[in-house]
């Protein structure tokens, strides 16, 4: 049979171009662009030799029996090895924990025994063989090397198809496309036999994989060769992995706060670009371009002999002034940095608490960067990572604990509602501060599932304890302005009374306006409420009378019920002028028809005062402290029947 090898040639040529593209920049070294590289050279060589092979084939006669089975066989191990390569490839951007050595597990024991198919093959006739007229023929397992390799693709195409919230677009394209193309190719090549078009195929599904997931642009930082924000945090998570010592040099410019470039933008980029081809002469792929005030050097070598030397290297940077040009004007800048070396000796906090530090940090002066006021910093970091190691394990085996504390409806004088409140354990068995962990929570995007852990809890509680016999109108359940900003939250919360068969007038939400509300998420947060509103759920203004809460507010968000802040409560007790907006806040709340609850009521001063005022609800230690589940359910018995 004639084969026609043109497209091994183009393979080969595309392959090329791809090395040149890959090299063409500073590649950011992670484990997924190694195994890229890996299936480029696989592809390389593949290609490479199935242009031999062709001529293996169609003239068998000007080639030794070794040379012709050595070449052949060893394309077939080289062309079902990128399969398997593009399966660990899979399994390294998708990053499933359970999946991981499983999948490594099947990726060596596939391929040991195709290894030892293909190459006893001259022997045993299994896989492919010359007969004895020199017809290349396929021997009664070659269909094992196609069974597979379509199972290592499927495997991978299933692996990103699992993870494919974390993948943009153009990624599920690209991994759509490279399953696709050799499922075609192997289909073609079985239909017309003579077209050589496996490499080709392959090929071009390599390109698609590189811009959709090896960009230069995702690591580095503009048009320079230095990295960015995402690489930097990236290097911080793989050093902690080592638990060896590393330093890093953070460099933090006062050019911005100069009137001279404060209010040129342009000369601002002008001037990181020109730091930045600097920084990278003297510490080549080892800077990272933190924002355009800070710079940041990584050294995994944390000698004392190391900081000396990058500080003389730093000073070299910053001896000549810099040329900007700004409306055909060439102007020199001088810039002094402010330095200040790290060394980390143990487990640290991740890359994301770090770039906060350093970024944060970039404008104040030298002093404040004093070796107590680092170790503060970093021991607050490393408290934080350790709450956040509680919090994921708690979300994982459902550790948090969801307190109630009863409401008193005044005029009843029973317990209508309560206020549903999540707690937390540290290692010694001491309760963390709630108002920390959410903190934490929000900062380190947990704020969505814990929100969602404390809403099922009150579902099942509300379900199980058969709460409106009890005499309980509803329970409240705090909803933090992070949560708000997840479209999908409506949906997420009405689903989970459906399936705990709960009627929506069974929970009230309550919401907190914060400074860092902006007019966006406003108009989100309102949307929201309307939407589950329309739905017959109820919502109350938390904190209302301290922070940000005020008239206005309860005029812009569509609430049943306000809360006044504790705080409010117990300046009235002692100040006159408190007092007085207490007991007119609470008319006004009353005169647009809302009713007020006021928390934080601990005597019975208070509790008089309140009554005499209107106040429709009272919350405090007074009543109750928050209760565990089965003592809060005694109490509302004790209480209510």
């Amino acid at each position: 049979m004639q084969y026609i090898s043109e497209f091994c040639v183009a393979a080969v040529m595309g392959t090329v171009v791809l090395f040149a593209l890959y090299f063409l920049k500073r590649n950011y070294d992670t484990p997924h662009n190694r195994l890229f590289f890996c299936m480029v050279v696989i592809n390389l060589l593949a290609s490479a030799i199935n242009i031999v092979s062709v001529h293996t084939i169609t003239y068998p006669e000007q080639f030794t029996p070794f040379t012709r089975d050595l070449v052949n066989l060893s394309y077939l191990w080289f062309y079902n090895l990128l399969a398997g390569v593009f399966l660990l490839y899979a399994d390294n951007l998708t990053k499933i924990p359970q999946l991981k050595y499983p999948v490594r597990i099947f990726f060596f024991s596939v391929h040991l025994l195709e290894t030892f198919l293909i190459f006893t093959s001259p022997a045993s006739k299994w896989i492919a063989y010359f007969d004895e007229n020199l017809v290349y023929c396929r021997g009664s397992l070659h269909w094992l090397l196609y069974t597979i390799s379509y199972a290592e693709i499927l495997g991978g195409l299933l692996l990103y198809a699992f993870c494919r919230k974390k993948f943009n677009h153009y990624q599920k394209i690209a991994v759509f496309w490279y399953a696709v193309a050799n499922f075609v190719a192997q289909v073609f090549q079985i239909i017309f036999p003579h077209y050589v078009i496996g490499n080709f195929m392959t090929t071009l599904s390599l390109f698609f994989l590189f811009v959709a997931f090896e960009n230069h642009a995702y690591y580095l930082f503009q048009t320079t060769m230095c990295y960015n924000r995402y690489a930097f945090t990236t290097t911080i998570r793989r050093l902690q992995k080592r638990r060896t010592p590393y330093q890093i040099m953070a460099l933090h410019m006062d050019y911005i706060r100069t009137s001279a470039v404060a209010s040129r933008p342009s000369i601002i980029d002008q001037l990181t670009i020109l730091l930045a081809e600097r920084m990278d002469s003297a510490f080549p792929g080892k800077v990272y371009v933190l924002s355009n005030e800070c710079f940041a050097v990584i050294e995994a070598d944390a000698s004392p002999e190391w900081e000396q030397f990058a500080r003389d290297k730093v000073q070299e940077c910053f001896a000549a002034p810099f040329a900007v040009t700004q409306q055909e004007k060439t102007e020199t800048i001088r810039i002094s940095p402010m330095i200040r070396t790290i060394t980390v000796t143990e487990h640290f906090p991740d890359g994301y608490a770090l770039l906060d530090y350093l970024t944060e940090t970039e404008n104040v002066s030298t002093a404040a960067l004093s070796d107590e006021a680092v170790d503060m910093a970093l021991e607050s970091m490393r408290g934080e990572q350790r709450m956040l190691h509680l919090i994921d394990k708690a979300l994982e085996t459902r550790a948090f604990k969801v307190f109630f504390q009863p409401i008193l409806d005044v005029e009843s004088g029973t317990y209508r509602s309560a206020e549903a409140l999540i707690r937390l354990r540290d290692g010694n068995g001491s309760f963390i501060n709630p108002e920390e962990l959410i903190r934490v929570a929000e900062k380190n995007g947990r704020i969505d599932a814990v929100g969602l852990y404390v809403f099922e809890e009150v579902c099942r509680m509300i379900r199980d304890r058969d709460t409106r016999s009890l005499g309980l109108n509803c329970i409240q359940v705090n909803l933090s302005p992070r949560q708000l900003r997840n479209p999908a939250l409506a949906d997420d919360l009405l689903e989970l009374m459906r399936m705990y068969g709960l009627s929506t007038d069974a929970i009230n939400l309550e919401i907190t306006e914060t400074a860092e509300t902006t007019q966006k998420e406003k108009e989100q947060m309102v949307s929201f409420m309307e939407r589950m509103r329309a739905e017959g759920v109820a919502f109350s203004l938390d904190d209302y009378g301290s922070g940000f809460a005020t008239i206005g507010t309860l005029l812009t968000y569509p609430v049943d019920l306000v809360k006044f802040d504790r705080d409010i409560l117990w300046k009235a007790m002692t100040e006159p002028s408190a007092m007085t907006l207490l007991k007119t806040s609470l008319n006004a709340v009353h005169g647009i028809g809302k009713k007020a609850v006021v928390e934080g009521v601990e005597t019975r001063e208070m509790e008089e005062m309140l009554r005499k005022n209107d106040s429709d609800y009272l919350q405090g230690f007074l009543f109750s402290r928050p209760l565990a589940e089965e003592n809060f359910i005694r109490f509302i018995r004790e209480h209510n029947m």
